[in-house]
């Protein structure tokens, strides 16, 4: 008689602590499964998707459980029960193993569990003897049930003739977790993809509906995660993105990291627009560049954006880029500049003495009005100093047609009528 996944865990149980959940070993084993203190945030972050401390782990016999069912759940879809006692207790899974911590070896342990859990340690004569709960249990499917059944992968496994047919015999011939196993360990596919993958694609013909869970947690995280970063493409190329990310997510156990470097290069900017987090890192980049007194192609923004969003680049960078551009068009003020100004910054006098003689708004006057940048850009000639001296610049102003429409004008006009006027004994 073979043994299921739940009489393993209860004899690991057993083994480990009589089923004592609030025991904490003199080396650092916890609870009722004796998982060790190093282990456990990272384990409950896998199982649960959030970290515990020790004295949280310890206190939740929920959590435990939940924890020994997702790492003994995996070991057991890859080794068996029996190879699966082994990882637990030695990390290999060779259950014959006579290598020993000092009081018990490997054999002896999984014997034990084996006993416990209620199983011969042998291994079943016959397939038919197989617990109902270790076979697959899908009826024979086509293609169409396959894609409803399965979601995204049925696209992974048309792509892969090899797998597919494994996949499709185990499902009608109601295979137990070891013949599928056996079969596909013989693939040229299972020696060339990560123990996560193969993982993954035994959980999805041996228990689908815990497969299918996976992987709509990780389309819904994949489209949350891609439209966070602000990629932005046709709803078609979309779902075939996330399905790609997903898929990785969920079996080959992708970070939020790959998946910004993976998904940074589809960032785009569109009609001058980006969306997300991408478009507020290209905003941050236009109003830079314009406090800077450059302007910057589309192809930059995009290819700084996207380095940003993939985590090849940073905000600083787009930044540093900008800022040499502005050396290069205003070499005159290169040291300012590295000292942290900003050519609207050094504008800002001529902003505000144009604004007061010409009577415009100084809101809406930059450095790259022309009247101004020439003022930037003129170097006496003498004495090689940058930039027009104020009382030069306003006589420039003055010179301007422009001034002859303001208040400013017409009051200098008649007070210098005025002042004729007075000399020539016609007014008092």
């Amino acid at each position: 008689m073979s043994i299921t996944l739940e009489q393993l865990i209860n004899g690991i149980r057993q083994e480990e602590s009589g089923g004592n959940y609030s025991v904490v070993n003199s080396i650092g084993a916890v609870g009722a499964y004796q998982v060790m203190k190093g282990n456990i945030p990272s384990w409950t972050l896998q199982a649960l998707g959030h970290s515990l401390t020790w004295e949280q782990y310890r206190d939740s016999p929920a959590s435990q459980d939940a924890v020994a069912r997702y790492k003994l759940g995996s070991y057991f879809n890859q080794y068996g029960a029996q190879g699966a006692a082994a990882m637990w207790f030695s990390g290999q899974p060779n259950y014959n193993s006579s290598a020993s911590d000092g009081n018990t070896s490997v054999a002896k342990y999984v014997a034990n569990v084996m006993s416990l859990a209620g199983g011969s340690s042998g291994t079943s004569s016959s397939s038919s003897s197989t617990d109902a709960s270790t076979r697959v249990t899908a009826a024979s499917i086509d293609s169409q049930t396959l894609a409803e059944e399965y979601g995204f992968t049925s696209t992974f496994l048309n792509a892969n003739p090899e797998l597919k047919n494994i996949f499709n015999q185990a499902v009608t011939g109601q295979w137990s977790t070891d013949k599928f196993k056996a079969s596909l360990m013989n693939t040229n596919w299972w020696k060339s993809h990560s123990d996560s993958e193969r993982t993954y694609l035994t959980t999805l013909a041996t228990n689908p509906g815990q497969a299918k869970q996976q992987l709509g947690q990780a389309v819904q995280h994949a489209t949350d995660l891609l439209h966070q970063m602000g990629v932005n493409i046709p709803g078609n190329q979309m779902a075939q993105l996330v399905s790609t990310v997903a898929y990785n997510i969920a079996a080959k156990g992708w970070t939020d990291e790959q998946v910004k470097y993976y998904g940074g290069g589809y960032v785009n900017l569109v009609n001058g627009r980006m969306t997300g987090d991408a478009e507020t890192q290209y905003s941050n980049g236009l109003q830079y560049a314009y406090s800077m007194g450059v302007t910057m192609s589309s192809g930059f923004y995009q290819s700084a954006v996207r380095h940003i969003e993939n985590g090849m680049g940073t905000y600083a960078d787009l930044q540093a880029a900008i800022r040499n551009q502005a050396k290069a068009q205003y070499s005159q003020f290169s040291k300012q500049i590295d000292a942290g100004q900003t050519i609207q910054d050094l504008a800002s006098p001529y902003i505000s003495q144009m604004g007061n003689i010409l009577e415009v708004n100084p809101q809406t006057l930059s450095a790259f009005d022309p009247t101004i940048k020439k003022a930037l850009t003129t170097k006496d000639a003498t004495s090689g100093v940058s930039g027009q001296p104020l009382w030069q610049f306003e006589n420039t102003l003055r010179e301007d047609p422009r001034w002859l429409q303001t208040n400013n004008a017409r009051d200098s006009l008649y007070q210098t009528a005025h002042s004729i006027l007075q000399n020539f004994g016609k007014v008092s």
